[in-house]
């Protein structure tokens, strides 16, 4: 922090006080010497002792010589450090070590804790730098330094109010204000990484919107999170068929979805009766999901797809087909690709594309010999049709040991979205499947 040591007011205080003491040296030892010599002559004239006269003008003489010496020894220390490499930082110690030196020297020094707290943006500086400016003594210095540390004040403010996630207008104002640009950029990137976007101003809600713009599909669900703000991501659920739209929304209402920062989308097939999800509801869709994305500002790039059963089917074409999704999670869903229409023998993309499964053992029990009858068990191995996919697409080598696919052989068909959506070891009432989507980005 500080250059040369003569500029530290701590060591010019300690050269003024050993100047003061040379000082008091330098006169009062002369002075005691002479005083001694003039009692030595009172007591040779009062004896009238010749001799006794005699050594007593001897040993002035040297006392004067030794209080003439004593007197000078400062000045030839200075003459002789002027003679040195050293000079200037000698004569500076010498010239700053009075009152006003030391003040200047606190001053000085008060601005590079300052321009070092600017610099670095670290609190603790800044704390160092409120804390030394203390001993500037003068009042107008003393303030000018203290205004010249507001901005920095506020950064720190406006930094708390940002990890508080206080109302983002207000905020954005408070940035606007900053006049040190800098400061002003450190701000703004801050913003940026900690808030999704501009608040949209919007309720909260998860509600069912009857839309006839894509005649395949007869309207949709749709979660707004609270505090929605632009540049959120969006999950997409598909539904196993015309009948399960409100079954998912009640899966996905289980959830703590309070705490989840991301719109749902929940596509309903046109029609009265049970009819499968396909490829042609897929199309329309994604028609409606590029809607969405437009209409709510929502992220691009962060648009993930899960889906459960006989609609996970549909997942791997649909984001192969279209390209949009940041990653798919597929539910007790596997596929057989050469019976899928488009684009079928290019996995590589697929291959690339970030992917979560789960599935059970399926059959009429589970392999603990608990019947899942009651819960809409189907007949086929869920965990065998997966792993022949995430095999085949080298997410895994064995689908058993895979960090992307995970096998609930304790765990029903039926039962199985409820239970995938409902994990969260990270007891942050977030369910991680839902956070995983969240955090992938295209």
């Amino acid at each position: 922090m500080i250059a040369n040591i003569c500029d530290s007011p701590d060591i010019l205080k300690v050269i003024r006080i050993v100047d003061i003491v040379i000082t008091i040296i330098k006169v009062v030892v002369p002075i005691l010497l002479i005083l001694r010599g003039m009692i030595d002559y009172m007591n040779a004239m009062k004896d009238n002792d010749n001799d006794a006269l005699v050594k007593t003008n001897k040993l002035f003489v040297k006392r004067v010589i030794a209080a003439v010496i004593v007197f000078f020894i400062p000045t030839f220390v200075h003459l002789i450090a002027n003679l040195t490499e050293d000079t200037s930082n000698y004569a500076s110690c010498i010239a700053n070590a009075t009152p006003e030196g030391i003040s200047i020297a606190y001053y000085n020094n008060s601005q590079k804790y300052v321009d070092a707290a600017y610099k670095s943006k670290i609190y603790s500086d800044y704390l160092a730098a409120t804390s030394y400016i203390e001993y500037v003594e003068d009042a107008n210095q003393k303030q000018e330094l203290l205004n010249k540390l507001d901005e920095l004040k506020k950064y720190y403010e406006i930094k708390e109010k940002i990890d508080k996630k206080e109302d983002y207008n207000t905020i954005e104002g408070l940035i606007n204000n900053i006049i040190n640009e800098e400061l002003k950029k450190d701000l703004l990137s801050y913003f940026e990484k900690n808030y999704t976007g501009r608040p949209l101003n919007i309720a909260s809600s998860f509600n069912k919107y009857n839309d006839n713009t894509y005649s395949t599909l007869g309207g949709y669900y749709l979660y707004i999170p609270k505090n929605a703000t632009e540049n959120m991501p969006l999950i997409v659920i598909f539904p196993p068929n015309s009948l399960s739209g409100k079954v998912m929304k009640n899966v996905a209402e289980t959830l703590s979805l309070d705490n989840l920062k991301a719109f749902i989308y929940i596509p309903l097939i046109a029609s009265s009766e049970r009819k499968d999800w396909n490829t042609s509801a897929s199309k329309s869709a994604v028609k409606k999901i590029k809607d969405l994305v437009n209409e709510y500002k929502l992220d691009e790039n962060r648009i993930s797809l899960t889906a459960f059963s006989s609609s996970g089917y549909y997942i791997y074409y649909t984001a192969n087909e279209y390209r949009i999704f940041s990653s798919i999670v597929p539910i007790s869903s596997g596929m057989n690709i050469d019976k899928i229409r488009g684009n079928y023998n290019d996995w590589e993309y697929l291959k690339t594309l970030p992917m979560k499964g789960y599935g059970e053992k399926g059959g009429p029990t589970t392999a603990s010999g608990r019947s899942c009858q009651n819960a809409g068990t189907v007949g086929w191995s869920a965990k065998k049709a997966m792993c022949g996919v995430f095999e085949g697409l080298g997410k895994c080598t064995d689908c058993t040991k895979c960090e992307y696919f995970t096998y609930l052989p304790e765990v029903c068909h039926g039962e199985m979205g409820k239970y995938v959506f409902g994990i969260d070891e990270n007891n942050n009432n977030i369910s991680d499947i839902m956070e995983w989507m969240i955090a992938q980005k295209k």
